[in-house]
């Protein structure tokens, strides 16, 4: 490996291991700020812990996109170049916007609806509503993934002799519509279920064994896949940069795309987890350490993935591929590799399924509000489940479908509704109102002026210039 791959490496290491590890201390460590402190008036349930609070934010973050997405988009764009640019997103502009984000649901106990109106009155009212349809796109589609995830855990305990002939199985699988679509039915109502049960009944107490166990996993496949002869000529070609990238404006804003995504920032899931924050909470310490720790997990899906496809000469950009065609391939060669295979399906499985349990949450909050539908959480949770069925049909039938609704949702949707939301707090609340009475009370560091002027400018035009841009790859 070259000098600057090794360089690479060991920044990844530190910056991304140490400092997942330093920050989740940190936040864990704040006296009187552990246990939750109570609900306020208009409050009905809240997260029972930090820790909670923590994990349930990065189960919403850390999807299966996230863990394939992130890797081949980082392969495409640069590889350390692309780390670099998404580094810099989420400091200047996913971290500020999310703590105003965050900040402005726990400071009006409402979801992306009643937070909108009380906010801007019916500009808000209408952002807050296409927040709650962006959640609800995201849990519509991604369980089509999910199925094909259920669908090869199993194919995996029969052995790996399908791999000699991957593309061909990958094929026919894909050619069981019903059969993907009653799974994904089977995986929206696992996350309905859950859903239904709330935030520190349902989502928090999965997240907290979840998460971990996703964490551990991964740790063990990227050991056992740095074993494999050949390695370091994937490893050069995921992490050494290619500094060109940096002048290329696309690149940029698929980095952008991607931080928003990977964190949740624009349609509302922020919003809605801090409306169950405590008020004396420091959230700008927490989201810090959401950051990281969503960063350093991605980076450890990349390392399964990525120098693996490439130390056997297959191609890691050949989309969900990559997952049921050329990884199969990889493991097949290695000694153990079903239980390897097996594993890797698994943490499939929870960074899907938990993200699922979440965007449940987000996606009801619209029809809770009582400035949207005033319903229960069931009677929101069953109307969401039959629209999710629906709109899920023709994206697991029709595969220009999918891309088409992926672009839509998880790209413009995410950073349209970031613009927006930023406009507002920005301009209509005020950046200054929103850093001095919102959320700088329970912060251990006292943030100045100046990230009144990063939001208000740089982060809203940021948005803006990133929003145009993802419209015009429609046409």
């Amino acid at each position: 490996m070259s000098g600057i791959t090794i360089v690479m490496l060991v920044i990844y290491a530190v910056v991304f291991g140490g400092g997942s590890i330093y920050f989740v201390n940190k936040s864990l460590s704040k006296k009187g700020q552990t246990e939750a402190a109570g609900l306020e008036d208009n409050q009905t349930e809240g997260f029972g812990s930090r820790m909670g609070f923590i994990l349930s934010t990065i189960g919403m973050a850390v999807g299966v996109g996230a863990m394939w997405r992130f890797p081949m988009m980082c392969a495409k764009w640069g590889g350390g170049a692309f780390v670099l640019a998404f580094i810099l997103i989420c400091v200047f502009i996913v971290i500020p916007a999310g703590w105003a984000e965050i900040s402005y649901g726990r400071h009006f106990r409402k979801g992306t609806v009643g937070c909108g109106t009380d906010a801007a009155g019916l500009p808000g009212k209408i952002l807050g509503w296409a927040m709650s349809l962006v959640s609800l796109g995201v849990w519509s589609y991604y369980p089509a993934i999910m199925a094909l995830v259920i669908l090869y855990f199993f194919k995996s305990f029969k052995g790996l002799d399908y791999a000699a002939n991957a593309e061909a199985v990958f094929e026919t699988t894909n050619d069981s519509r019903i059969v993907i679509y009653l799974l994904v039915l089977a995986v929206l109502l696992l996350a309905a279920v859950v859903g239904v049960r709330g935030i520190q009944n349902g989502i928090e107490k999965v997240c907290k064994w979840m998460i971990p166990s996703l964490f551990v996993i991964l740790v063990i496949l990227v050991v056992r896949v740095c074993m494999i002869p050949g390695i370091a000529e994937g490893i050069e070609y995921y992490v050494k940069p290619d500094w060109a990238q940096l002048l290329n404006p696309e690149m940029w804003a698929q980095a952008a795309g991607m931080a928003l995504f990977a964190v949740g920032l624009g349609p509302g899931c922020l919003l809605v987890y801090g409306r169950f924050v405590d008020k004396n909470q420091d959230i700008t310490m927490d989201f810090i350490t959401v950051n990281v720790v969503q960063l350093f997990i991605c980076l450890l899906s990349g390392f399964v993935i990525i120098p693996a496809v490439v130390a056997f000469g297959l191609d890691p950009l050949m989309g969900k591929g990559i997952m049921f065609v050329a990884l199969p391939k990889v493991f097949a060669s290695m000694p153990g590799g079903a239980f390897f295979m097996i594993l890797f399906f698994i943490a499939l499985f929870f960074a899907g399924i938990s993200s699922s349990f979440n965007q449940v949450e987000i996606a009801t909050a619209g029809f809770m509000d009582k400035e949207g539908f005033g319903m229960t959480r069931k009677k929101a949770t069953i109307v969401c489940f039959i629209l999710a069925a629906i709109i899920a049909f023709p994206c697991v039938t029709n595969d220009s479908f999918f891309a088409l609704f992926d672009n839509l949702i998880g790209n413009i949707g995410y950073t349209a509704t970031a613009f927006f939301l930023a406009l507002i707090l920005a301009w209509k609340v005020g950046a200054k109102k929103v850093r001095e009475e919102w959320y700088l009370p329970s912060s251990e560091i006292k943030w100045g002026p100046a990230v009144d002027y990063l939001y208000k400018y740089g982060v809203v035009i940021a948005l803006g210039y990133f929003t145009v841009t993802s419209i015009l790859t429609l046409f």
